[in-house]
Parts: structure tokens; C-alpha cells; sequence
């Protein structure tokens, strides 16, 4: 973008800046909080990202801002799996309201839908955007000077060392860093006469395997000689080939001069120490945050800034001359980060077995506090993520977070707090007091795989080691947790199938209408009544019991009124089984009730007749319908035998129900 059209941009935004700045300085004020700047990128316990955010802290505090990272622990390269989903997350946690500016490392993200998606999310909130390292259309964009570094770089190996046949080994086939040092150095080859039969360039990738393979190509493959120098694209692949060099038994930089690019510290603790070149986070750190500070005052800036790079002239090319190693603290070195790393895996072990061994989520906190200890940090579930049925899923119509986070836990300067619930806009419960320190607050999603169970925020040094901790810390946390999540998640799913299957079971042996059993419920019930009364001296009884004028009732006010008057019947009959009789209604308006009664019980039947009328009696008297809800009754009683046929008896109740039926109907008329 022309600069004049950028200024003209800025110009006709400026009042909505200048708007959303005072709106900020009250909320300050109010709360005399330091205003907030947030940060995108992945991969934080790289050196890159980590002197890249060290330096625009510094800056930032300078001015009374503070850092929000939002973190992604990888860089969506590679096709997405379900667990780069879950990652992808914390670029939706992102509180846009709560930002004054936004920075983005997008060569840390590498999936334009993510970069667009912030970037979309910054517009529609009016947070400015700032892009480190990669150019982005409608954002102010920083860029590190590789290209004249690189070349000057090339320049004092040929002309200060006077190499004449020099090898480049490049990184990614395609890639933008890769490319404008491939045209750098061959750009310094044309300028020095060194034709391409004195030079060969090959791709490492950037990283160590391919660039083994490139040099075993080279040189046992080909049985290239071995070049003046070896210019290479990155420090990984300039200490990949010193150490093959020399393995080989060839001098750095007697016999070759080695170079690389990036300035990482590896570059410095390899022996020989690599000439390399770094870049000038501190001046990009100042110009950044400044530039951050006057597009939220509706202020111009140039669309456009070129950082340099400072070169490190070291042992690899003969410009400094070895220094004395002490191997003791070397190994002593070595010896602590190994302890630390021991550490940092003991204590995911050990989350990990008492997080999958808890029968609640009350545990957690203790957990937390026991085993890995952040002076500052907040852990947020989502509200929904154990409630069951669905725990978490389809709850939010495909959003990660809910609106209302259960925080778990969260101490301010060592001094733990009382668990809470906070909305999902203020991120933090008490941020005015986190934000009394002076370290940026990195932000973290809880997940198992694509499953968003919430977040973590931590406020640490700016260093490997802490970035690395919060790294074990979340991978133990996302995996022990998505355990824990799926038994609990199995228990209540093994709780509704019991209570589905117990539903199903009531359905499959009872009348939807009545309630009593059907006929199925029927034999199996009462089978098992007479299994359990077997050998007793006692008389098989079966009632049969039909609702007279049904088809009256539905032809003349409806059946809604019929099922009333089954669902009656089947009522009365059940209040006058006093001992224990099984009810049934076998279809329509026909029921049958079976019992194991005394065989002294001679009067069984009438006294059974006399209570099932006196409740219809009863009922018609007080329901005021336009109908009286009558049955005829039969029945039939026999000793209890083996022999016993149940079919013939309900035949012989039905037929003196059927007559019954005849006489009441005779007496009506």
C-alpha cells in the first residue's frame, strides 16, 4: 500500500480512534489498570519468539502497557489433525474489547485463515494491527532487513576471506526467507566473478535431517572436494555442517569457513562459535510498541519499516580467534538443564496420574497448587464442558468457550483465591491485580484433541525455562484432564443407557395408558407369583373385567373421554387388589387380574366385586361426567396345580364376564 493511501486510511479512521481512546482512558482511569496490547504467535519457547516478545515487553511496560499472548503451541503447518483444532482455540479466546493494539507474528502462524480471521475480529473492534515479519495487506508492517544482511554477509566471506569456491545451503524450496538469500548470494557470486561452476547451492529446509542428507549428497554420494566456505541460510543448518565437517576431520574455518543466519544461542555455544547474523530485536521491540501507541491515538504511521540486522563476526570464519573453554561450567550448564527437563517430565507424570485418578473436579485445585507452581496464573473451564448430557458439545453452537468460565483456580503473586465464576469477556477475575507485574500474561486452551475444555493464563519471566514449564504444564493438563473428561463423560452416558434401557423395559411390559401391565408383563409377572407360591396350599384366582358402553362413551363425547373411562377401570381395579394381585389390561377395555389367594378365602370374589363397584360408584358420583363408567366382572378360582392351565381360566372369567355383561345389560333395559 502507497503511503499516501495508508495516511488517508489512517485519516478516516481517525475519529473512531480518537473516540475508542477516550472511551479507554476512563475505563482506565476507573480502574488504574495499565492498558493492554495483545500478541499472536506460536512456538513461544523459541528463541525467536522469545527475544522478539522480551524486547516489546520492555518497551510496552516503558509506556504502561501490558502484553496479552495469545499462544498456540504449534504452527498449523502441516495438515490439521483434531488436536491443531483444539489449538487453534486461543485465537478465539481473544477479548478484542479489552485491546488497545494487536501484534502478530504471522510466519509464526502459518494458516491464512487464522492471520484473517484476527485480523477481520481486529477491524470489526477497531484495534490497529501490526504485523512482525511478514507483509499483510491493511496492517503496519515490520520487516527485518535479511536480504542486505545476508548479502553482507556473503560480501565479507569473499572479500575478507577471499573464498572462491563456496557452497549455499538454503532452506524451504519456494519459501520467501529461503529465496531472498538464494538471490543475495548469487547476486554477491556475479559481483565477485565467481561463476557457477566455483559455486553449488543445496536445501537443508531449515532444519537438521534434510541438511545432513544435502551434505551426505555432497560430499560421499558426489565426492564433491570441499569447498572454501559453506554459506548457510539458518544457525541449525551452519552448526549441522560444522559438526558433519568435522566429524569428517576438517578444520573450522581452516580448511572451510562456516556461516549461518539468525543469531540463535546454539550459534554461540557450538564449537567453533558460527559467524553469524541477528536481528535488532531492541530497536524492533521500540519501534513496534511506538508505532502500536500512536495508530491507537488516531495517529500516522508508515505503513512500511525496515529493521536492521547486526552481524556476528565469530570463530567460524577465522574473524575471532577461539577463547579458552571451560569445560566445567559447560557441563555444569548442560548438567541443569537436563535437571530442569527431568523435573518438568516428573511433574507431568505425576499431574497426569492424580488428575485421571480424581472422583471429582474438587481435587483440582490442590492438584494445581501441589504440583506445578506459577506465582501468577488463572485455570478456566467451561461452564458446560461437564454437564451432562452432551458435556460441552453442541451447547454453543460450535463456539470453543462459553460465555461464563468456572475458574478453578487462580493465585495473584503466590496468594491462592476462592474459586469463581467470570464471564468470558474479562478473561481474568481480579486482572487489576495480575496486572501489577510487570510480565506479559500468556494465555493457553485447555483441549483434548478438538474438544475446548477451557483455558490457562500465566504471568512468568520472559524465559526458556518458564515457556517450557507452561508447555509440560498444558500437556499434562490437556491430556490427563481429556482422561478424566471421557470417564465421567462415560459414567453419565452409562447412567442414561441404564435408565433408557430400565424405560425401555417399562414400555415393553406396561400399557402406555394405564400403567398397569400388558399382556406380556402380565404372564411374565404372575409366572413368577406362582413360582414363588409353589408348593403352598393355595387357590389360583382370575378376575376378568370390561367397560360396558366404551363405544358410547366415543361415539358421544369423543375418546379422549373413552380413554378417561379405561384408564377408570383400570384404576379401580388396582385400589381393589389388596393382596397383591397383578393388574393388567390386556387390550381395548378388557383387563384381567390375577392372584394366589388362601384356600379358606371363600368369600374372595365377593368382597374383590364389592370394592371394585364401590370405587366406580364413588368415582361417577363426584366426576360430574356426562357418563357413568360401568363394568362387568367375571371370574374364575381353582387349587393351585402344575397342571394348572392359566389360558383356560382367563377363558372361563371371560366367558362369565361376557354374561355378567348380559344380565346388567337386561337389567338396564
Amino acid at each position: 500500500m502507497h503511503f499516501l493511501q495508508f495516511r488517508n486510511l489512517l485519516q478516516d479512521t481517525q475519529l473512531v480512534f480518537f473516540h475508542k481512546l477516550q472511551n479507554r482512558k476512563k475505563v482506565h482511569t476507573m480502574t488504574n489498570t495499565p492498558r493492554i496490547i495483545g500478541v499472536c504467535l506460536s512456538m513461544l519457547p523459541e528463541e525467536y519468539r522469545l527475544q522478539c516478545v522480551r524486547a516489546l515487553n520492555k518497551y510496552a511496560v516503558q509506556q504502561g502497557y501490558r502484553l496479552f499472548i495469545f499462544h498456540s503451541k504449534t504452527d498449523f503447518y502441516l495438515p490439521l489433525t483434531p488436536t491443531d483444532d483444539g489449538e487453534m482455540s486461543i485465537f478465539q479466546l481473544i477479548q478484542y474489547h479489552m485491546l488497545d493494539a494487536m501484534i502478530v507474528l504471522p510466519d509464526t502462524i502459518k494458516r491464512d485463515s487464522v492471520l484473517q480471521s484476527i485480523i477481520d475480529s481486529c477491524r470489526s473492534h477497531n484495534v490497529p494491527v501490526i504485523s512482525i515479519d511478514k507483509f499483510l495487506e491493511g496492517c503496519v508492517n515490520f520487516r527485518f532487513d535479511y536480504s542486505n544482511s545476508f548479502e553482507t554477509l556473503c560480501q565479507h566471506v569473499v572479500q575478507k576471506h577471499h573464498a572462491k569456491r563456496l557452497f549455499m545451503m538454503a532452506g524451504v524450496r519456494d519459501n520467501t526467507f529461503s529465496d531472498e538469500r538464494i538471490h543475495a548470494f548469487e547476486k554477491v557470486m556475479a559481483e565477485n566473478n565467481i561463476t557457477p561452476d566455483n559455486y553449488r547451492i543445496g536445501y537443508g529446509d531449515f532444519w537438521e535431517k534434510p541438511t545432513r542428507e544435502t551434505l551426505e549428497q555432497w560430499f560421499i554420494e558426489e565426492q564433491c572436494a570441499i569447498p572454501d566456505a559453506i554459506i548457510c541460510a539458518n544457525d541449525t543448518m551452519a552448526i549441522v555442517c560444522s559438526q558433519f565437517l568435522q566429524n569428517h576431520g576438517y578444520r573450522i574455518p581452516e580448511d572451510c569457513i562456516v556461516t549461518g543466519f539468525d543469531g540463535i544461542s546454539e550459534a554461540n555455544y557450538h564449537v567453533p562459535h558460527i559467524t553469524t547474523c541477528t536481528q535488532d530485536y531492541d530497536t524492533m521491540g521500540k519501534e513496534v510498541i511506538a508505532a502500536a501507541i500512536r495508530l491507537h491515538q488516531g495517529l500516522p504511521v508508515e505503513p512500511t519499516r525496515i529493521i536492521d540486522f547486526h552481524i556476528l563476526y565469530s570463530q567460524s570464519c577465522g574473524c575471532e580467534k577461539p577463547a579458552p573453554l571451560n569445560i566445567n561450567n559447560a557441563m555444569q550448564d548442560i548438567a541443569d538443564q537436563l535437571k530442569r527437563a527431568n523435573e518438568r517430565q516428573e511433574l507431568t507424570c505425576q499431574v497426569q496420574s492424580a488428575v485421571t485418578s480424581m472422583t471429582s473436579l474438587a481435587e483440582l485445585p490442590e492438584i494445581i497448587q501441589d504440583k506445578f507452581i506459577f506465582e501468577s496464573m488463572v485455570f478456566a473451564l467451561n461452564d458446560d464442558i461437564f454437564r451432562a448430557p452432551d458435556f460441552g458439545e453442541r451447547h454453543r453452537n460450535g463456539e470453543p468457550f462459553s460465555e461464563q468460565v468456572n475458574v478453578m483456580y487462580h493465585r495473584y503473586f503466590w496468594a491462592p483465591q476462592d474459586a469463581c465464576i467470570t464471564p468470558l469477556e474479562q478473561l481474568i477475575p481480579d486482572l487489576s491485580t495480575m496486572l501489577r507485574r510487570e510480565d506479559p500474561v500468556i494465555f493457553c486452551p485447555l483441549h483434548f484433541l478438538d474438544l475446548v475444555m477451557g483455558y490457562c493464563a500465566f504471568q512468568t519471566d520472559i524465559s526458556h525455562d518458564s515457556y517450557e514449564k507452561i508447555n509440560s504444564f498444558m500437556n499434562a493438563m490437556n491430556s490427563s484432564l481429556g482422561i478424566f473428561h471421557s470417564q465421567v463423560h462415560t459414567k453419565s452416558i452409562n447412567m442414561q443407557l441404564k435408565s433408557a434401557n430400565s424405560e425401555l423395559e417399562k414400555l415393553y411390559v406396561h400399557d402406555h395408558m394405564t400403567g398397569l401391565l400388558n399382556r406380556r408383563g402380565f404372564y411374565r409377572q404372575f409366572h413368577q407369583q406362582l413360582k414363588e407360591s409353589s408348593g403352598k396350599n393355595m387357590s389360583i384366582v382370575i378376575i376378568s373385567a370390561d367397560l360396558d358402553g366404551l363405544k358410547h362413551i366415543n361415539d358421544t363425547f369423543g375418546h379422549t373421554e373413552g380413554d378417561n373411562a379405561i384408564t377408570t377401570v383400570g384404576k379401580a381395579l388396582v385400589s381393589s387388589a389388596i393382596q397383591g394381585e397383578v393388574c393388567s389390561r390386556f387390550g381395548g377395555d378388557e383387563f384381567t387380574v390375577a392372584g394366589v389367594i388362601a384356600d379358606s378365602d371363600s368369600c374372595y370374589f365377593d368382597s374383590f366385586r364389592f370394592r371394585f363397584r364401590e370405587y366406580l360408584h364413588r368415582y361417577n358420583s363426584i366426576s360430574h361426567k356426562p357418563y357413568q363408567v360401568e363394568s362387568s366382572i367375571g371370574f374364575c378360582i381353582q387349587p393351585m396345580d402344575k397342571n394348572v392351565d392359566l389360558d383356560q381360566m382367563i377363558k372361563v372369567a371371560d366367558d362369565r364376564m361376557y354374561e355378567n355383561k348380559i344380565q346388567r345389560r337386561k337389567a338396564r333395559k
